[in-house]
This record gives C-alpha cells, structure tokens and sequence, in this order.
C-alpha cells in the first residue's frame, strides 16, 4: 500500500471527511402475475468513518487511519460507474460512502435513475475536459459530449439529511430557445428587401452570407431540407439572426447555428437527419467547437461548488476548505485539475474501463495499472492460441 509523505496533509489543497454506507435492494412482490417492484435504500454507517484528500499530481484519494493511501483515484472509479453492474455502485459507497451526506438512524429509498444521471454528468464533464485538451482531437466525440451536457434534462436528488435538493448544472443558454424572438429588425427587413441574402459579422465567420429564403423556411417551419423543420433549429436559427446577448451566449449560437447549417442537423439522441457534410467542418468552426466546450465546462464545474467554503484553522493558523458531499469533492478535484499537464483517460482493459490519470502529452499510456496491461496481452495470447488451434 502506497504511504503518503510526511508533509502530504501540509500540501493537500482540501480534506473531506464523510462515513460509509449500507446499500439493500428491497423487492415487493405485487401479484403472482406482475413484476415485483424494486427499490434501493442507503444509510450512513458512522462507526466506520473515511477521509478524504486531494493533493496535485495524486488526485482524490481516500486515506487509512495509519496515515496511508488506502485507495488513490476515486474520481476514475466513480465516473466508470455508469458502465458497471449495480454491485459496483453498491461497492463504491460501502467503501467510500454515498455522493451526498445520508441518514444514519434508518434506511431511505434513493432515485436510482437520477443519481446514475449526476454520475454521468461528471463523467462527460470529464471526458470533454479530456476530448478537448488531446493532442489528436476527436471533433465528433467534442461535439457530442458537449451536447449531452447542454441539452441534459434537469433531474433533482434528495435525502433526509441534507437541507436543500440537489440540483444539475442547468445551462442557461437552453432558457433563450424556448421563446425566440422571429421578427427580423427594420435594418433586416430593409435587406431582405434590396437583396436574396442577409450580411451576417459572427464569431465564427466575417460577412457570412445567409440565404433569405432559406431563413424563411426554416422560421416558418415549411423547409424540405432534413432537420430544418426540427424544433431546436429554429430556434437556433431566430436566435442566430435576432439575439446579440452576451459572449458567450453569442459564441455558442454562432456555434450551433453553423454546426448545424454546414454539417447536419442533430435529433435529441445525437443522430443526424442526413449523412454529415464534414467539408463543414472548417478550422474556424473546430476552434468555436473547442471554446463552447470550454463555456460548458467551466459552468458545469461552478454549478457544483456551491458546497464549498473557505474555513481559517485557528490551531495552525492556516487557510483550509470544508467540503459538504462526496460530489462537492469530486468536482473540486476536477476543479484543480490542470489539463495541460494531466488528463483523466479510460482504461483500454474491457474487464476495468476504470479512468486514471495520465500525462497530457503521454499518447501510449492505455491501461491504468502493469496489471490490466498484462491482463489485455494474455487474453490475446489466448484468443490467438485458440484460432490457431482451431486451424
């Protein structure tokens, strides 16, 4: 078992200190002839109690009453959890407890669904910051994660012990394209009326030209191109021609609106309309890409330090953080991360698919451990052994 350095607690940047947890299925049994009905319950065990810190370069760790690393990258387990059996998750807050403080005097039922939702929330925070920070970008998995995260449905999470609901990061960019505003101005009128097309100054494009008839139909709902009549669009698109807003706002319209124009119009399950036209996807709209991940990032990351609070330790006179839930934890350790030394990468190993931490400019390192490595070449050496047999 790794042991810390004397003077790990002096440099660790916060502590964590929470309790573990017992997790039972309950099933009910209606009738002979109807599914029985399935719930999760949790309650806090304080008798055994955990702490946890982070600290630059280890990440969060969970350590041992002796002093030692009892188990290193919590963040990388918690966010394969989603890909896992419900054991795995049953596992995770035996050993370190559950994402939110929990009754210790009786069992409560949980939202199964939506915690798995907060899980995956992190976990795509995560693999954006990653996606966007490689040295070879992957643009089509940029700009789905992005989606996923800006689009996500709101969900809420509540246990008796804690005094306010749990709320996900709600972007509020998805608020101006509930009611757009589809009049033009007098000056677009003006234009529409001395020539076929409007002269849009963008983020991404200068005097970008824009089809006024092609405006039109989109607005009006009666355009026969693939996806134009999608709801989303329009709205992008009203947004695109009669919202200035602020930087950000602005930059992810301008986004959005030529992602969809040039590439292809996405549906809610992230499938297109029509085959993509990648020749869209010019150098301009890549680094507008990179800067939206980047706004999405940054309000997902803040949207869940709300728990945090800085505390003056009187004893040795010295600046400390308290930190209400095992989630105010997690963030906050994405919260340091600094992704140009160090990203959090999935293991190549099918049996672990854990994240770990690895260098930012490392591009061979695909397994977490010597042991998953040694894991992955074996079942090779054993599938191949049996095509030759088989010979």
């Amino acid at each position: 078992m790794p042991k810390l350095k004397n003077n790990f607690f002096e440099g660790i940047l916060f502590r964590y200190e929470s309790y573990s947890c017992d997790c039972v299925e309950d099933v009910q049994h209606i009738s002979k002839n109807e599914e029985p009905l399935r719930s999760y319950k949790l309650q806090a065990l304080p008798s055994e109690d955990k702490l946890f810190a982070y600290a630059a370069q280890q990440g969060l760790v969970r350590i041992a009453k002796n002093g030692t690393i009892e188990e290193s990258n919590i963040l990388g387990r918690l966010i394969s959890l989603p890909d896992k059996p419900f054991k795995e998750l049953v596992s995770f807050v035996a050993d370190n407890g559950f994402l939110f403080p929990i009754s210790a005097s009786n069992y409560e039922t949980f939202d199964a669904g939506a915690l798995y939702h907060i899980i995956r929330r992190i976990k795509n925070t995560v693999e954006l910051m990653t996606a966007v920070n490689e040295i070879k970008k992957d643009y089509d998995q940029i700009f789905r994660l992005l989606m996923s995260l800006l689009f996500a449905p709101d969900f809420i999470l509540k246990t008796d012990a804690m005094s306010e609901e749990y709320h996900c990061c709600h972007h509020p960019y998805a608020d101006l394209l509930k009611n757009p505003n589809i009049e033009l101005p007098d000056e677009r009128k003006q234009e529409a009326f001395d020539k076929d097309y409007f002269t849009m100054q963008d983020t991404v494009y200068t005097n970008y030209q824009f089809s006024i008839s092609e405006y039109n139909d989109i607005v009006s709902g009666y355009s026969t191109t693939p996806g134009y009549t999608d709801s989303r669009f329009k709205s992008i698109t009203a947004l695109y021609m009669n919202h200035a807003g602020n930087h950000s706002s602005r930059r992810i319209t301008d986004f959005l609106f030529h992602y969809l124009h040039e590439v292809g119009v996405v549906k809610d399950d992230l499938s297109f309309y029509s085959k993509p036209d990648y020749r869209g996807l010019t150098s301009e709209l890549k680094q507008a890409m990179l800067d939206v991940s980047k706004i999405i990032i940054g309000e997902e990351i803040n949207a869940n330090l709300a728990g945090i609070h800085p505390v003056y330790n009187i004893d040795k006179m010295s600046p400390s953080w308290k930190v209400d839930s095992l989630l105010c934890a997690a963030y906050f350790s994405i919260f340091y991360l600094n992704p140009e030394l160090e990203l959090y990468r999935p293991c190549q190993n099918p049996r672990c698919g854990k994240y770990f931490l690895v260098k930012a400019t490392s591009t061979r390192v695909r397994y977490c451990s010597t042991a998953c490595c040694n894991r992955v070449t074996q079942d090779r050496y054993r599938k191949k052994k049996r095509e030759m047999e088989g010979k």
